[in-house]
């Protein structure tokens, strides 16, 4: 599944049931409005030393929330996303945002279902902004709230949190080595073609919570250890010898007052995956030691005090650096998805996954977004890196073989 390059980010969904028409479906998100600034609002460059937000016009929700019949029959719903992939978000001074209603798939032999797919500039919103969204559109009664306002990429005044030596440390090791480079992979090195492409598997949640139960850790733990074997299998496949690989592991620092406010709220830290290491447990331990709560805990603190404390532009800068593609080949996410009863009509919604974007100058991006009794990784490729289409058969067999030795 391919599609033109743009750091659009966001979500799909599957619905069964009737679909509703495109003006059934822009009443609803109407209703909505009120409490999602994100979809009000645009990125204006030149007003200063980080992105500002401003309201665009008068929405015409025309522009913003279509109807895309799929004329040929798929044999999953996810293979719907190639359909949207390859369509440009809409320009200035509409908000950068689209909902694609795509129904027809299913052919008649099948009941009827539904895919929804949302996506956003990743300026305005980051993966909790994306859950805030998907919450407040399909949880069928809205509780009276403050709305979450135009806060920007600083955390606000309340809960500052904590500086921790240890924690600034490790943020300045990182801006170290994101100047000397990460020794990426060849294949991960090559110039971004700007087409993309998706890749989707899913493994049962009970599966990985079996997994990470009985090796006394958590899921994104065993998320990271299937990938390490994932991109091991992808080297040794190219004919090149397994070398520690980087990724970029985002951090949100939102509290609860934030969760819908406009713009990126996330820090960065740069986890080594172990890809010369043989031994699934051996992968494992790594990654525990890598994301030992207490070290997270003081890196989320740290960070947000940060950008609180520092002056924009150091806290903007140091952020770039710790983005910088020469920092880390990849970026993964692990996010579990909570919406209470989500329904729209008489539809109700069982099926979701996360859509990522490269950074500018990475080629992959890779999601395991949780959603009840199902998990699915979702990887978004450049197509100068072929080898993504093969991660989600990769990272399923990488994730039995550490059911394997349990």
């Amino acid at each position: 599944m391919s599609g033109t390059h743009q750091l659009a980010v966001g979500w799909a969904v599957r619905f069964r049931g009737e679909p509703p028409t495109p003006d059934a479906l822009r009443r609803h998100v109407r209703a909505r409005l009120a409490d999602l600034p994100t979809l009000t609002h645009h990125v204006e460059e030149g007003r200063g030393p980080r992105p500002c937000f401003v309201p665009g016009p008068e929405l015409d929700l025309r522009q913003h929330v279509r109807g895309l019949p799929v004329t040929d029959p798929r044999e999953r719903w996810q293979d719907c996303l190639q359909d949207v992939l390859m369509r440009p978000l809409p320009a200035a001074p509409h908000p950068p945002w689209d909902l694609w209603l795509m129904h027809g798939y299913t052919g008649t032999t099948r009941p009827p279902e539904y895919v929804l797919v949302f996506r956003i500039h990743h300026a305005l919103e980051d993966g909790a902004g994306h859950h805030y969204v998907l919450r407040t559109l399909f949880t069928p009664s809205v509780a009276a709230q403050k709305s979450p306002g135009v806060q920007g990429t600083s955390p606000s005044a309340d809960g500052v949190g904590r500086v921790s030596s240890r924690a600034v440390l490790g943020i300045m090791g990182d801006i170290a080595r994101s100047l000397r480079g990460s020794g990426s992979w060849s294949m991960l090195s090559r110039p971004p073609t700007g087409k993309l492409a998706t890749a989707v598997g899913t493994v049962e949640t009970r599966r990985l919570l079996a997994v990470s139960r009985a090796l006394g850790t958590d899921v994104s733990a065993v998320f990271l250890t299937a990938l390490t074997g994932a991109m091991r299998a992808v080297a040794l496949a190219e004919g090149e010898r397994p070398a520690p690989l980087t990724l970029l592991w985002p951090l949100s620092v939102r509290t609860g007052g934030e969760r819908g406010a406009v713009g990126n709220f996330l820090t960065m830290v740069r986890l080594r995956l172990p890809c010369e290491e043989p031994l699934p447990l051996r992968r494992l331990a790594s990654f525990s030691r890598q994301l030992e709560p207490g070290r997270v805990e003081r890196r989320m603190h740290t960070s947000r005090a940060l950008m609180r404390l520092a002056p924009r532009p150091v806290s903007l800068g140091t952020l770039r650096l710790l983005m910088r593609p020469r920092h880390a080949s990849l970026t993964g996410t692990y996010f579990p998805a909570a919406v209470p009863q989500p329904v729209l009509g008489e539809a109700r919604m069982d099926g979701a996954l996360g859509l990522g974007a490269p950074l500018p100058g990475q080629l992959c991006h890779l999601t395991l977004l949780r959603y009840r009794a199902e998990c699915t990784l979702s990887v978004v490729h450049d197509t100068a890196f072929d080898r993504g289409a093969d991660l989600p058969g990769l990272w399923l067999t990488a994730l039995a073989d550490l059911e394997a030795v349990v």
